[in-house]
């Protein structure tokens, strides 16, 4: 008897944390944080646990669950898109059912990895840039109260900067800039110079990184976003003709940069190759490239231009099996890329 009452009080208190299950807010920083949301826009997520009500700043989250969502949508989706498989984030979402799901943080969450995995694999070489910025551009008209708002701005941005359509990338980006965060206004202004210098606007993207680097901010990510801004702005330098120069800010780049920074990094050295080639150093050059190529190959932008950049340097070399490697790998793994159409 008493065996039986046990087991009916644990079956009754089992159903009751199944019945108070709970959102969950996960931070860069500590432990996730649980209870109701309540509120939500571009800068904040509010969540009440009793009488207890928590402001979670949108630059300390990395993910929220929602309760009641579907499972697959974290164990599948959510973690494949922060670990980089945007492949494998989009063959997920797309297996979900939506039709039963009412509440629209969910929906609005499905939509979004969506179409920022497709924005990704994109801007990565591969996929459609115009169906991605359909589902983005959707998204950004009515989701300015949800906590993705701002990467969808700047996926957008991306993408117009990509299909070389700077003005209207600038319009996306200035929501970006706009942030009280100020990695993210920083961010926009770094994205702003790399859309000059892709089209070599050299004296423009120039400008807009000094006016990075002398921001006042010193945060940890802001500080990231300056050495970016230095740089993006060595690149354009050694493009101006001023190498030296260049090679030496990049070299502080990488001397300075956190470690585990790796998207830096793999700019840096794809700087330095930059550097190097427009001084005639073929060497260094292929020496700083294949630092990409083999060390930060997740990163699908900077891969690309890293093997675009060693197909040539080992053909110059009189390596044709390494150059047709190099190149092989580009139009495979990136057909769609501006470096892989020689653009």
């Amino acid at each position: 008897m008493l065996r039986n009452v046990a087991v009916v009080i644990a079956l009754c208190l089992g159903s009751g944390v199944v019945a108070l299950a709970a959102d969950k807010v996960k931070l860069k920083q500590g432990p996730p944080v649980s209870g109701t949301i309540t509120q939500m826009s571009s800068e904040e997520v509010v969540v009440e646990q009793g009488p207890l009500v928590k402001k979670l700043p949108v630059n300390e989250i990395t993910a929220v669950e929602y309760d009641e969502e579907p499972p697959e949508l974290n164990n599948l989706v959510r973690n494949a898109y922060e670990d980089a498989r945007f492949s494998d984030a989009l063959t997920a979402v797309s297996k979900i059912d939506d039709s039963k799901i009412v509440r629209p943080e969910i929906l609005q969450d499905l939509a979004f990895y969506k179409a920022a995995s497709m924005a990704r694999l994109a801007l990565g070489g591969s996929g459609s840039p115009q169906d991605a910025g359909r589902l983005l551009a959707a998204f950004e008209s009515k989701g300015s109260g949800n906590y993705h708002y701002l990467e969808v701005c700047q996926l957008l941005g991306d993408l117009l900067v990509a299909a070389g359509k700077l003005e209207n990338a600038g319009k996306y980006y200035d929501k970006l800039a706009k942030s009280a965060f100020p990695e993210y206004r920083l961010n926009a202004g770094v994205r702003l110079a790399r859309a000059f210098e892709s089209q070599k606007q050299f004296d423009k993207a120039i400008e807009k990184y000094d006016e990075v680097i002398g921001d006042s901010a010193d945060s940890k990510e802001a500080v990231s976003q300056k050495l970016a801004a230095t740089c993006g702005k060595a690149s354009a330098l050694a493009a101006t003709g001023k190498v030296d120069e260049a090679v030496k800010m990049v070299e502080e780049v990488i001397g300075k940069a956190d470690a585990g920074d790796l998207e830096l990094h793999a700019r840096a050295y794809n700087a330095l190759g930059s550097s190097y080639r427009s001084a005639g150093k073929k060497k260094e050059a292929l020496i700083a490239y294949l630092h990409t190529d083999l060390l930060f190959a997740g990163f699908p932008e900077q891969h690309a231009e890293a093997l675009a950049a060693l197909s040539t340097l080992w053909a110059e070399a009189d390596k044709l099996d390494r150059a047709n490697e190099a190149k092989k790998t580009l139009k495979d793994r990136y057909p769609g890329s501006r470096w892989a159409q020689g653009k």
